[in-house]
């Protein structure tokens, strides 16, 4: 449920703007975001325990698994570094810097900066303590030749933001996700994110349990 108490006309000007931005955003199926797609947290929850696969092609087999390995773990850690670099971007829009954790140049970056500046523009945050999000990996994937790895993640998110001190948006969702990262500079960094399936006042991921 959405439940805003505005009362300037310059604060009704912007909420009718965010929601012609959520619905764009929503209907499509590239990077582009929406508020309840990267909705800030307070506390995150990542649950690492499935397997995942690698297009590693080797024909000796303790190189093979010594690769998937180092690629999967390393890919683990540096993805729930991520996912508290941006936790705190929603918090703090203002000090945001979101070149710590995608790639600049790419769609994503380019989407995800515009909607943090749109934040602290409009003094929308969220607060420790209201909500968080449970990231669950479900599986990676590797493509070597580009470095590119893509991690299925499912994602239950409770998180309340405000404007103006006013709740904004206090949705309860959960979605299948999948996240793009890219190797840059010895750090795997987000070039991509798609909602698969979302659905509200449930939490499907733990149903998959």
């Amino acid at each position: 449920m959405l439940d805003i108490k505005l009362k300037k006309p310059r604060q009704q000007k912007i909420f009718l703007f965010l929601i012609g931005i959520f619905f764009v955003s929503s209907c499509s199926s590239s990077p582009t975001l929406s508020f309840d797609d990267l909705a800030s947290v307070t506390s995150t929850t990542i649950s690492t325990s499935t397997t995942s696969t690698t297009s590693v092609n080797t024909t000796d087999s303790t190189s093979f698994e010594e690769t998937k390995l180092n690629y999967d773990q390393t890919v683990r850690q540096q993805f729930q570094e991520l996912v508290r670099w941006q936790d705190k971007c929603y918090q703090q829009p203002k000090s945001c810097r979101v070149e710590e954790f995608t790639i600049v140049g790419t769609k994503y970056h380019q989407a995800l900066s515009e909607q943090i500046s749109l934040y602290a523009k409009n003094n929308i945050n969220s607060r420790p303590g209201r909500g968080k999000r449970e990231v669950a990996i479900e599986s990676i994937t590797f493509d070597d030749a580009a470095l590119v790895a893509q991690v299925d993640a499912c994602i239950h998110d409770t998180v309340i933001l405000y404007m103006d001190g006013f709740i904004f948006n206090d949705h309860v969702s959960s979605s299948q996700t999948l996240w793009t990262l890219q190797l840059d500079n010895q750090r795997w960094k987000w070039i991509g994110f798609q909602i698969l399936h979302r659905e509200y006042n449930t939490n499907i991921c733990q149903e998959q349990k």
